[in-house]
């Protein structure tokens, strides 16, 4: 073969596979976390499964299936411990924000229940029946929005219940075969929508009331995703890790 031809071949091969490397290089770093794409506080809630606004401005209600209800701040640091002492396997909270009024989800039990105003007591509320459930991976984590309370169970089945508080009667049960952990939910009141995080995927949804999805973001850089609340606004969302205790302020891109 003429040598010449073999160094043009040669040379047009190198050069074709260096734009290759170069396009999955630039591939590469258009894929990387960029360091203002969240920040992460540490709250040190053992076991961190629910998160909704707080009482007080600036603040938010959080809930471990370990060791009790919280105020903190957003910077993650516990206010202050709440009152109420009990044995309970609490996933979800959520509160009405006219009202102030505290609704507590316990997977262990299949219950939601409503706190008292003294904080040091709770009223069952319903009972949750799902057939088929799994132990322990039940109901995950629920939100209130006009008068509903927004029920979701983590797996086998994925759905999503919605209960009316004035009748007191569910009025759906919603499947949600793209979620793979219904890990937690909230109603976010600027638009009527919904967002669920996804601890497996490592996902968060946005969805209208329903549970159809309207966009979703990837956060690959937490653990276990199982408390979420969201501030559209101002373009946040605050995720809860129920594997390191850690509270994530999160940019939103979608």
């Amino acid at each position: 073969m003429n040598c010449k031809f073999i160094g043009i071949a040669l040379l047009v091969f190198i050069t074709s596979s260096g734009c290759f490397l170069d396009n999955k290089i630039d591939q590469a770093k258009n894929n990387e976390i960029k360091p203002e794409a969240f920040n992460v506080y540490q709250a040190g809630i053992t076991g961190f499964s629910g998160i909704c606004p707080g009482k007080v401005k600036d603040t938010f209600l959080a809930v471990s299936d370990k060791t009790g209800i919280f105020e903190i701040d957003k910077v993650g640091k516990i206010i202050r411990t709440l009152p109420f002492s009990g044995s309970y396997d609490f996933e979800g909270i959520t509160i009405n924000p006219a009202t102030n009024d505290v609704y507590l989800a316990d997977e262990g039990q299949m219950k939601i229940y409503k706190l008292s105003n003294d904080e040091k007591s709770i009223e069952l509320i319903t009972d949750v029946r799902v057939t088929g459930g799994v132990i322990n991976k039940g109901i995950e984590g629920l939100t209130y929005g006009n008068d509903t309370l927004y029920i979701v169970n983590q797996e086998s089945p994925t759905i999503m219940i919605k209960y009316d508080l004035k009748s007191r009667k569910e009025t759906a049960r919603l499947a949600m075969n793209y979620v793979q952990f219904l890990s937690d939910i909230y109603y976010d009141g600027s638009d009527k929508t919904l967002w669920i995080s996804d601890s497996k995927q490592q996902k968060f949804f946005h969805t209208d009331l329903n549970g159809n999805v309207i966009a979703f973001q990837s956060i690959p850089y937490i653990a276990k995703a199982e408390a979420i609340t969201v501030d559209s606004v101002a373009k946040i969302a605050w995720i809860g890790c129920d594997e390191t205790g850690f509270l994530y302020k999160v940019r939103l891109e979608i």
